[in-house]
């Protein structure tokens, strides 16, 4: 059976991280589904994006914990990011009108052709060619 590999936004990972938030039950859920068919996939960025929000809205020591807890789960792989993906990141950036950390992420999830990425940020990731977008809400891509 093949496994998929999907990238986690850092807003999914923020969303399934704080109870208050609406968006939190939809994305448990739809996380549990999307990890119950393989595994789900994070970079630096992402791990960046979430521990500086995470630190915001509850302590850094809490922060610190849920982060370490995401990049020891089994669950969730950690994918480094290498050269080429930045370069053509920088292009895609320019050419795309997308804030760097977006076009690095995208550009990364293509490079390592995962299956796509979970995210609530449809408006700047639909910018991106040939990036599947596994929507938080609604279906299209």
């Amino acid at each position: 059976m093949v496994r998929m590999i999907t990238f986690i936004d850092s807003n999914i990972i923020i969303f399934s991280n704080i109870q208050e938030y609406p968006e939190h039950e939809t994305t448990v859920k739809k996380l549990e589904e999307i990890l119950s068919n393989g595994k789900g996939a994070v970079n630096s960025i992402i791990m960046s994006e979430v521990y500086h929000k995470l630190s915001k809205i509850l302590d850094k020591k809490q922060a610190k914990s849920r982060t370490k807890k995401i990049l020891d789960s089994e669950n969730i792989l950690y994918f480094p990011i290498e050269k080429p993906t930045i370069e053509k990141a920088i292009k895609l950036s320019g050419k795309s009108q997308l804030r760097i950390n977006d076009s690095v992420i995208g550009q990364h999830v293509i490079d390592t052709n995962a299956d796509g990425i979970f995210t609530d940020n449809v408006k700047d990731f639909k910018k991106i060619d040939k990036l599947k977008i596994i929507r938080l809400r609604g279906s299209k891509k």
